[in-house]
């Protein structure tokens, strides 16, 4: 136990100062106040942890696009400062849950080719592909297609991934390529955290993870039923095979829901009906947002012994950015302040 102790003493520390740091409830009070991106800008700036990254930045001139740079930057930092505390398997753990960044930006980059708007703006938003990925930035933004891009990753584990929909005739579906690289990216960490994890280690990723992957599988397949209308069979083919608080009998029915009523009154007798319990259905990934929060609040205060308060860490700090972007982009189109409100996660003024 001692050693136990030890071995995440400074990690487990450093991970509640950082979060000690985040913003509060009074920050996100003064930032509703704002209305311009100059205001916000100038609020963190001069009252927040993100003071620093923002110190050669001109609030008069500055764009939503480079904020969002310099957020990611932050939180690769503080990825930076967790990683040093650690050693072994749980260092090596916590480099492949940095791939999730770049899966996140490989999916990102292919949205931009899709809707055509490659080129040297867009590129500003591919942070972590951009300056810590060993890929072939300058080569994949170049890429004018989507089979350019899948043909750009020859060499990487993403072709192997992606290969299928190089060789087809039909168009590529943008839908099945994020769902490929989503699965890719789950199933090697639920592979890896059982490789790589034990004990106290195993049970609170677990827990994380399984409840990241029920959601995301919840919402999938909602998403297949309200936008496409798919089969079950069809539906079920993008799920995640990872059972945890949902059995893979409850995701078969679910897949085979006609219509989102349907899959309302079966997700009522789940553990997550809370999150769907709402008539406003655009309020449900808000919802499924705000249990994650929870979740990961939890890991962070209880995780006294474990990898799990710097796993949960990361998670609140993706939160706390995705929060100053909403503001942002509430801010830049002028909403009314209780509309942006509703899409804050984890707060309450």
């Amino acid at each position: 136990m001692i050693g136990t102790i030890f071995k995440y003493n400074s990690s487990n520390i450093k991970a509640r100062a950082l979060f000690g740091k985040l913003l509060d409830s009074h920050d996100y009070y003064e930032l509703l106040e704002k209305r311009t991106v100059q205001d916000v800008a100038g609020y963190l700036k001069k009252n927040t942890s993100y003071g620093h990254l923002l110190s050669d930045v001109n609030e008069a001139m500055v764009h939503r696009g480079d904020l969002e740079k310099l957020f990611k930057t932050s939180l690769y930092e503080d990825y930076i400062k967790l990683f040093r505390f650690l050693s072994g398997k749980a260092e090596e753990f916590l480099k492949a849950i940095f791939l999730r960044y770049e899966t996140e930006d490989l999916k990102m980059l292919f949205r931009i080719v899709y809707n055509g708007e490659a080129g040297e703006p867009a590129k500003k938003y591919l942070f972590f592909l951009s300056s810590f990925s060993s890929l072939d930035f300058k080569k994949l933004t170049a890429s004018k297609s989507i089979r350019d891009v899948i043909d750009n990753l020859k060499g990487s584990e993403y072709f192997k991934v992606l290969s299928p929909f190089w060789n087809v005739d039909k168009p590529i579906s943008l839908f099945d390529i994020e769902m490929a690289l989503d699965l890719h990216y789950f199933m090697k960490i639920s592979k890896l955290k059982d490789e790589l994890l034990s004990g106290a280690d195993l049970k609170s990723v677990g827990d994380i993870f399984g409840t990241e992957v029920d959601i995301l599988n919840l919402l999938m397949i909602y998403r297949c039923k309200k936008l496409f209308h798919t089969s079950r069979e069809l539906t079920f083919k993008y799920v995640i095979p990872y059972w945890y608080h949902l059995t893979r009998e409850q995701l078969v029915q679910l897949s085979g829901c006609r219509d989102t009523d349907g899959f309302k009154a079966l997700v009522e007798k789940t553990k997550y009906a809370g999150i769907f319990d709402s008539s406003e259905e655009h309020l449900w990934e808000v919802n499924s947002m705000n249990y994650l929060y929870r979740i990961y609040k939890r890991h962070l205060r209880s995780d006294v012994f474990n990898i799990g308060t710097t796993i949960a860490y990361l998670h609140l700090k993706e939160i706390d950015i995705r929060n100053i972007i909403t503001l942002i982009e509430g801010v830049r189109y002028s909403l009314p302040k209780d509309e942006i409100r509703s899409y804050l996660i984890g707060i309450s003024i």
